[in-house]
């Protein structure tokens, strides 16, 4: 083999959780009574077909008669794309890792040792005796066919007797390195670790000290990494070198974040335990993460840049005795007098705001940048959530400033459009008026706003007949009929800019026998979530999740159209309220992708002219499995679906219709 790549269970079970499993779930088969608990990649490359074909062959020969070691079984992965599927499952180890849930998170401190092939056996039981001596978790990857071996012990740096075992651990592993013949920086380099090389080069390292005293004399060039210079005698190093930095005395980043409340800490999870793996610095015009930073090249609007942003002004809120928790808490509970009784101080905060510095006016300016796509959510390693730290910034600091007049517009869209959609015609002419364009460009920062739908989704309704979901009409069903019979769930965008598509839809289901009721339209929220009305999002969400549970108990299934607003429930209402609180409404291809054996009648026969489909990006990043499901219900139907690789429109919701975003979301479009 060309190759030998080793994945321990730790890592495997998280990228089980991770979006990237769905490409690779086939080649790894398990069951409850066999799981999977590692696994071993080994590759076979070369110029002849044949003869690759043949080494194939014996090795699993090999597999097949081999009984010393216990296995599960052995699958192929061949040719490029199944290839490059798996690669990239291993290739998201690293940042996999830190995604362990816990204040304990991997750390790569002595994570790329490489000893010889032959003894890495031997160092492998050495290496996980000491972590195991002192109760640590620790994940485990590497290439075992070159030695190279990646480890990453589980600590909490908050604590200072856990930071004190980098230096413990650090020698251990270090002088367990050497007695095999091996080194403690097999791939990555040495960095701060620098300190140990004196004792791996031995004679060499004064050669080295030379060398940097030739070219840096003065020392200017990463002082205190690889060696520092010299050419005294008198000064060459022997076993150590005192102007190498030492592991234990350069600042660390947990000496910063235990100075953060520890209920802030927890607060704002969804940001602090980024652990910089820079997955979101994504050139990939055709994958959805990150499209801010792909637009801006401006590291502020990354997840990293973003994360990294917040952890800092939490330390700052806490230095100044600020708790953002309480902060929150009050603006959750403020209504109607607690927004008039606090205007005047915000006003007075926001004019005088130039005089007085203030960190979180740079911190909205990076958050202002979001998209809320909510791809970092699901392709990030860590599952970092912009959209959700953004929203809780947000709150936060609208609590001391004052909100623009286009927030209002958004988060109240819901709330409006039963009301426009009424004068429909009159609307639509409004907006296709030039001044009318302009006054909302300057007065309010809304631009390109969308026309209404002239159709009425409930007038429509009722002309098919079309029932409404409701306590009522839902317990005159008999078993037999719940069972073929579906709730639309509808959001405010369907229903009233795209009213033809909701119509589509319920003809398609009703073609398909199924008997379509439909829940009476009500706010989802999630806009007041995206601008920061955390508190107005919690009670419209709980109005809204009591109204599902109560049509839940009819056990008839229920589902949304627009992705984004469908998984809301499974997502934002889901950490408001807790689980129990909301019932599961799938989005249309998961439903529909359950049911594809009984749905397709065989005496159809539809032309297949051949579909592609471009998927919505949170969809596809935070329910990956989706975009395959669609695949699933147009194959039942003797259709070819084509999953075509996009990258983000640009619009996500309202992001392209305000006017600060416009020229970033051409950008991202282009």
């Amino acid at each position: 083999p060309i190759s030998i790549e080793t994945i321990d269970d730790t890592v495997l079970t998280l990228a089980m959780e991770d979006f990237v499993w769905d490409s690779v779930a086939e080649f790894f088969p398990a069951t409850p009574e066999a799981p999977i608990r590692g696994i071993n990649l080994v590759e076979f490359s070369g110029d002849d077909p044949k003869a690759v074909a043949e080494q194939v062959q014996a090795f699993t020969q090999h597999l097949a008669q081999d009984t010393t070691v216990t296995r599960l079984g052995y699958t192929l992965a061949e040719g490029r794309e199944q290839i490059g599927a798996v690669y990239g499952m291993r290739k998201r180890s690293v940042g996999l890792l830190g995604n362990v849930q816990g204040e304990k998170r991997p750390l790569p401190f002595v994570e790329d040792t490489a000893v010889p092939p032959e003894h890495l056996a031997e160092f492998i039981g050495e290496f996980r005796a000491a972590l195991d001596a002192r109760g640590l978790a620790y994940g485990m990857f590497g290439h075992v066919d070159a030695g190279v071996l990646h480890v990453r012990p589980a600590l909490d740096m908050k604590d200072p007797a856990q930071e004190a075992l980098i230096r413990e651990i650090s020698d251990e592993v270090a002088a367990l390195t050497q007695k095999y013949g091996g080194l403690l920086w097999g791939e990555h380099g040495k960095g701060v670790r620098s300190e140990y090389a004196p004792k791996f080069f031995g004679a060499l390292y004064p050669s080295l000290q030379r060398v940097k005293a030739a070219f840096d004399p003065h020392n200017q060039l990463n002082p205190g990494k690889i060696a520092s210079p010299a050419e005294d005698s008198a000064l060459i190093a022997k076993d150590s070198d005192p102007n190498l930095l030492a592991i234990d005395a350069v600042p660390m980043r947990g000496q910063l974040d235990r100075t953060i409340d520890e209920r802030a800490w927890q607060a704002y999870d969804a940001a602090v335990y980024c652990n910089g793996n820079g997955a979101c610095y994504n050139y990939d015009v055709d994958d959805p993460m990150c499209p801010s930073w792909k637009a801006t090249r401006d590291r502020r609007h990354s997840p990293k840049g973003r994360a990294s942003l917040i952890r800092e002004w939490l330390r700052l809120q806490s230095q100044a005795g600020i708790d953002v928790v309480e902060e929150s808490r009050k603006k959750k509970a403020e209504r109607t007098w607690g927004f008039i009784k606090h205007f005047p101080q915000r006003v007075a905060n926001t004019l005088s705001r130039q005089q007085h510095h203030d960190y979180s006016h740079q911190v909205y300016d990076a958050m202002a940048g979001c998209l809320a796509c909510k791809s970092c959510a699901g392709q990030c390693p860590i599952k970092v959530n912009v959209p959700q730290f953004r929203s809780q910034f947000l709150e936060v600091y609208h609590g001391r400033y004052l909100r623009p007049l286009r927030d209002y517009v958004i988060g109240g869209t819901e709330f409006m459009l039963p009301t426009l959609a009424r004068a429909a015609p009159l609307y639509n002419a409004l907006m296709g008026q030039r001044w009318m364009e302009t006054l909302l460009r300057r007065s309010v920062g809304m631009s390109d706003s969308p026309l209404l739908s002239r159709a009425s989704v409930k007038k429509q309704l009722r002309a098919w007949g079309v029932a409404e979901a409701t306590p009522t009409s839902l317990a005159l069903l008999t078993e037999q009929q719940r069972a073929q019979s579906v709730i639309l769930v509808q959001d405010a965008f369907t229903t009233h800019f795209e009213a033809k598509l909701v119509m589509d839809v319920i003809e398609l289901l009703s073609r398909l026998n199924l008997r379509v009721f439909v829940m009476p339209y009500s706010a989802n929220g999630k806009p007041l979530h995206v601008q920061g009305f955390l508190g107005a999002f919690e009670r419209t969400a709980e109005k809204q999740a009591k109204r599902l549970r109560v049509l839940n108990e009819f056990e008839v299934p229920m589902v949304g159209i627009d992705p984004a607003m469908t998984l809301t429930y499974r997502q934002e209402y889901v950490k408001a309220l807790g689980a129990d609180a909301v019932p599961d409404v799938l989005m249309l291809q998961e439903w529909l992708a359950t049911r594809v054996n009984t749905l397709a009648q065989s005496h159809l026969s539809l032309s297949d002219p051949g579909f592609t489909l471009l998927s919505h990006c949170t969809e596809k990043t935070n329910a990956p499995g989706s975009p395959k499901a669609w695949q699933q219900v147009f194959s039942a139907f003797g259709l070819t679906l084509e999953l075509a690789a996009t990258g983000c429109c640009g619009m996500s919701g309202t992001y392209g219709h305000e006017t600060r975003n416009a020229e970033t979301s051409k950008t991202i479009y282009a």
